[in-house]
């Protein structure tokens, strides 16, 4: 029988010019290099095979644990630890398997594991949070869009309570306690509700967005209602009295009354007179006017329903924008903001004109409403002028339903202009205190 290795011998072995190997039986061998390594080295004959295989460097103290494979693992092994894994190998082969197939299978299905494991882990670090949704939300979806700064106002009180959860892990519990937060944290009463009640509104919009990406399985708010949180959207049915926005007119041209800059006062008339929404008002460029023709040609990336829109002046309106010109004349905007250069006037600052007027107390017999409303006024009150009811929608650039809007496709140009010019006489006339009876139709 061959002389077995000691742990001296492993010990003070001395490397020569080329490999040496020494001998331990059962296939084992402690490999000497000529720079001194020392590795365990396995040679067998599995079915005509022959294989050589190291199974790690030697190591006076061994490798941890007490399984062969945490030995293997660890790559380095005592004596001791290296028998036992050539005996063990040896009673494989005995078995017909061939021990270092089958190593190499477990390492194989260990690195399946670990990289799965990885897989998963990497998955759940890409899990995107409620904040990472709103982003991809306003940057796919909301980019460029007028609304886009209220939008991400509500979302981001959203975000600041709950963003940093998985938007996948968030349950319709989370949502409501965020939102009642949110009920709770204005002003005391309706407006923090309300709050609430936008902020449900814009992430039913981010949760289904999300789900459309995958992100989330469904949707575990979409049957929330505003009116949980009583958060109940306020339809606004405020039409004024032709003496009510008569007193509202000659209210803007008393500097005691009103105290805002020309521009915006300029801009509250146009809304009176025209009928048209705020942004069309506040955002509309001197290229879109011509003055001589009285027409304002409203292009149709500027209009809620993307239709282009022509408006008939009234000279009432033509003298209000040539009084402009000496004072944004030279701007892109007719209505240019006094405190953001290059930039339009916003629509809530001239909202928030009126609404100060209310405020403290320079309007005491006209019902409180919104410029809004201006456009609602002139749509109802048009009929009580001797104009069918259709022109007010017409002028206000609406959609016409039924059949109506499938066979009638006249424009009524020449209706529309009398109708504006009519309105925005009697307005003219009402301010400057004229008797007129307001003729009204039953509701």
């Amino acid at each position: 029988m061959a002389k077995r290795l000691s742990a001296q011998a492993c010990e003070t072995v001395k490397p020569s010019i080329r490999d040496r190997l020494l001998s331990d039986g059962d296939g084992l061998y402690l490999r000497v290099r000529p720079n001194g390594t020392k590795t365990w080295v396995i040679e067998y004959e599995h079915r005509g095979k022959r294989t050589k295989y190291t199974i790690g460097r030697y190591a006076r103290e061994g490798a941890p644990g007490d399984s062969i494979p945490d030995w293997l693992r660890h790559g380095q092994q005592s004596l001791t630890q290296a028998r036992s894994i050539a005996g063990a190998w040896k009673a494989a082969r005995r078995s017909g398997r061939d021990p270092v197939a089958d190593w190499e299978a477990l390492l194989e299905q260990e690195r399946r594991v670990e990289a799965a494991r990885r897989a998963e882990e990497e998955a759940e670090r890409n899990q995107p949070t409620v904040k990472d949704v709103i982003e991809a939300f306003m940057q796919k979806i909301m980019a460029g869009k007028k609304s886009a700064p209220a939008i991400r106002y509500r979302l981001d009180r959203l975000a600041a309570l709950i963003g940093n959860r998985k938007i996948r892990d968030v349950t319709r519990q989370h949502v409501v306690a965020a939102l009642d937060t949110i009920a709770q944290g204005e002003r005391e009463g309706k407006t923090a509700k309300q709050l609430a009640g936008e902020v449900l509104t814009q992430a039913k919009r981010v949760w289904r967005f999300a789900a459309e990406r995958e992100w989330i399985a469904d949707s575990p708010i979409e049957k929330l209602t505003r009116a949980a949180f009583g958060a109940k959207p306020n339809k606004r049915d405020v039409t004024l009295r032709l003496d009510e926005l008569a007193a509202i007119w000659r209210a803007l041209d008393n500097r005691e009354l009103c105290k805002s800059d020309p521009v915006t006062i300029a801009a509250m008339k146009l809304l009176i007179l025209t009928g048209q929404r705020e942004s069309e008002v506040c955002e509309a460029e001197w290229a879109e006017f011509d003055l001589v023709e009285g027409l304002w040609r409203l292009p149709a990336e500027r209009t809620k329903s993307k239709r282009a829109h022509l408006v008939h002046l009234a000279p009432q309106a033509v003298a209000i924008l040539q009084a402009l010109k000496p004072i944004t004349g030279k701007e892109r905007h007719v209505f240019s903001s006094p405190l953001r250069p290059k930039q339009a006037i916003y629509g809530r600052a001239v909202n928030n004109a009126l609404a100060t007027m209310f405020k403290t107390g320079k309007l005491p017999n006209v019902t409180q409403c919104h410029v809004h409303d201006f456009r609602r006024t002139l749509i109802s009150r048009l009929p009580d002028l001797g104009f069918e009811p259709f022109l007010g929608h017409k002028i206000a650039n609406h959609v016409l339903s039924g059949v109506f809007a499938h066979y009638n496709h006249n424009s009524y140009e020449a209706q529309r202009k009398a109708a504006l010019e009519a309105w925005a006489a009697l307005i003219e006339l009402l301010a400057a205190g004229e008797n007129m009876t307001q003729l009204q139709r039953a509701a």
